[in-house]
């Protein structure tokens, strides 16, 4: 004898009914369900593995925090998100907009508020700005980034942050984030993208066994864009063995690449005027103590 037990004619549309009230539950919080039974699936997920990159962020670096050996003891910031270089500059209030500050004290800085906190202004006549400057213009030079400002650009770049509804102008940015970040970065800090001037020679591109990134460039005008690539050019090799400057042709070449690789390799670094002075282990290990704080708090660090 063969017996079958039937299930309940109700079942179906008790379940149904069920999942659509957890569709209804989860649009009052903004989440649409396409299939009723992936409300199930949901319901007992207990992890989620997501492609960060584009879903959860948007696929945009901004440079938060910089550091330089001429001043061991200040630590400058930048503010401002995104690649919006509209708005920076002395006096502006753009949302997007930045300017670069420090945390202490000193003269010829100008005060400003930034998200309610008083910070205070590095500009072009504060004493800080050539080593500033020699930072940001290496990090500009070393880029294949480019940032442009256009009126009403409807192209679809992916970072194109542009507000057109008003004839704003936008900013379209092309390259790689972080090379980007440094590009907007250099703006907020009211150094000019330096590489118009500059006749790129070699370019030794970033590989995982280096970990830098090298290119060797000449200014076209045989003028540098700042006191520091000019007195470097001009300086005489260490073993004293020669009349001639290390750059008879005026060409430098320009690093960026991770901390520990750059630091490994240098002899000295730029000081407060533009000048070169040695670089000591304990100024290599405070350094390295300000990478590791930086990556502390979540940061990717460049030297």
């Amino acid at each position: 004898m063969y017996t079958k037990s039937q299930p309940p004619a109700g079942l179906p549309i008790c379940v149904t009914v069920t999942l659509a009230l957890g569709v209804l539950r989860m649009a009052r919080h903004q989440a649409i369900v396409k299939k009723l039974p992936a409300v199930e699936t949901l319901g007992s997920t207990t992890v989620i593995c997501s492609d960060k990159t584009g879903t959860l962020t948007q696929n945009e670096m901004t440079a938060r925090s910089v550091y330089t050996l001429a001043f061991p003891s200040i630590s400058f910031g930048l503010t401002g998100v995104g690649y919006d270089v509209s708005g920076v500059g002395v006096g502006t209030r753009k949302k997007n907009g930045g300017f670069l500050f420090r945390s202490a004290s000193t003269e010829r800085l100008e005060d400003d508020e930034s998200d309610g906190r008083r910070v205070q202004r590095v500009t072009e006549s504060s004493m800080e700005f050539k080593a500033i400057s020699a930072l940001f213009a290496t990090a500009s030079i070393c880029n294949n980034a480019s940032i442009n400002n256009n009126h009403n650009n409807n192209n679809n770049n992916k970072h194109n942050n542009a507000n057109n509804d008003n004839g704003e102008k936008s900013t379209m940015a092309m390259g790689q984030p972080t090379e980007i970040a440094l590009l907007v970065g250099s703006a907020k800090a009211s150094v000019p993208d330096p590489r118009p001037i500059y006749h790129r020679l070699q370019e030794i591109p970033f590989s995982s066994n280096r970990k830098r990134m090298e290119v060797r460039a000449r200014p076209v005008g045989g003028a540098h864009t700042c006191a520091a690539f000019a007195l470097a050019a001009r300086r005489l090799p260490p073993s004293g063995d020669s009349n001639y400057p290390i750059s008879p042709d005026g060409s430098l070449y320009f690093v960026k690449g991770m901390p520990e690789s750059i630091l490994g390799e240098c002899r000295t670094h730029t000081a407060a005027d533009g000048s070169a002075v040695p670089l000591t282990e304990v100024g290599k290990a405070r350094a390295l103590s300000q990478t590791r704080r930086m990556a502390a708090c979540g940061l990717r660090v460049l030297a």
